[in-house]
């Protein structure tokens, strides 16, 4: 059930009424995340933590998603507060002694919205273990404020094992959006024919190739343990994109586009000694038609593109944005001349 604001004042004060003494909790340590927004109540006050398994996750750095249209949730909603907690919080945060005009309404609508039975009493205390009341979290990895608290929805009652239809209340979809922000990838790393970056050759392909197993997909799983919901949010490879840094150089294939082989590699090793010759094209890789001069560098740019999907509780499923995993590296690129005796 969606509880709205009923009066006629700034959706600032009012968020401001249900959460004054504004105080951050500290970033709980290790698998868990989440900052309630509001004053310390109690034990067990505290909004419940979403749960991490990063045991299949990678080691290497995060991902940048492809799509302008998409970020992870900058706050969301959960389970928080106890009927007794609720008027806990209550009786020392919307005390109306002192209070008038807009404020002064907006406090006695609170208390007859949760304690006169317009529509709940005593904060729903006769539901006691039967649900909880839902409040706003902020992600920490958030850095705008204002993003960071713009769920200012007023707490709103859940029954047990309930999903809320509630923008941004904590679901198997928002829970796989959280583990894809902690979705981190090997780096990106690849193999080059010749090996010595400040080595290569003017139209000598450079051959580029990654070990079987090198780029396995990756996963992480979020669980709301208190009301059995989870998700588990998926990334594989599926392209090695190359980007010679000059407009001076052919990619191998024309795209520059290797895609990623079902056993994790990319490409194929240089035939050392099979007698590929120089004038072997390889099936992943690029030629420079440039030298660079006077210690100059093309910044060749190799990124991994990841699809991203996700399953979870109930059923659930889906797909997020591909993202991407890139690194840089300076190549420097000589001119061999030879002399042709007759």
């Amino acid at each position: 059930m969606r509880l709205r604001r009923a009066l006629v004042v700034s959706s600032g004060a009012l968020a401001l009424l249900v959460v004054s003494g504004t105080a951050n909790a500290d970033e709980p340590v290790g698998d868990t995340t989440g900052e309630q927004r509001g004053p310390e109540i109690g034990a067990g006050a505290s909004a419940e933590v979403v749960v991490f398994d990063e045991g299949a996750n990678g080691d290497g750095g995060p991902l940048t998603t492809t799509s302008r249209n998409w970020t992870p949730p900058p706050c969301w909603y959960a389970p928080t507060w106890s009927p007794e907690q609720l008027r806990d919080l209550a009786e020392r945060a919307w005390d109306p002694t002192g209070q008038t005009g807009h404020a002064a309404a907006a406090l006695s609508w609170l208390w007859n919205h949760y304690d006169s039975g317009e529509p709940y009493t005593d904060f729903n205390a006769e539901e006691a273990g039967n649900g909880m009341w839902w409040g706003p979290v902020e992600n920490p990895s958030e850095p705008d404020l204002l993003e960071r608290t713009s769920c200012s929805e007023i707490p709103f009652w859940v029954e047990n094992g309930v999903v809320p239809d509630v923008e941004n209340a904590l679901s198997p979809q928002v829970l796989a959006e959280l583990a894809y922000e902690r979705i981190r990838v090997p780096d990106t790393e690849v193999t080059f024919s010749p090996a010595a970056l400040d080595g290569q050759v003017v139209n000598l392909p450079t051959w580029v190739w990654a070990e079987s197993g090198d780029y396995d997909p990756v996963a992480v799983t979020a669980t709301l343990e208190s009301w059995d919901i989870w998700a588990t949010t998926t990334a594989r490879p599926t392209a090695l994109t190359i980007e010679p840094g000059t407009p001076d150089a052919e990619t191998h294939p024309a795209s520059g586009s290797c895609p990623i082989n079902e056993d994790g590699s990319i490409g194929t090793p240089y035939p050392a000694g099979d007698g590929a010759g120089e004038d072997a094209i390889p099936p992943c890789g690029l030629t420079y038609l440039r030298a660079t001069h006077d210690a100059a560098s093309y910044p060749l740019t190799a990124s991994i593109t990841w699809s991203i999907a996700w399953e979870g509780s109930d059923g659930t499923g889906g797909t997020l944005p591909d993202a991407t995993f890139a690194t840089t590296h300076e190549v420097q690129v000589n001119e061999i001349q030879s002399i042709v005796r007759p």
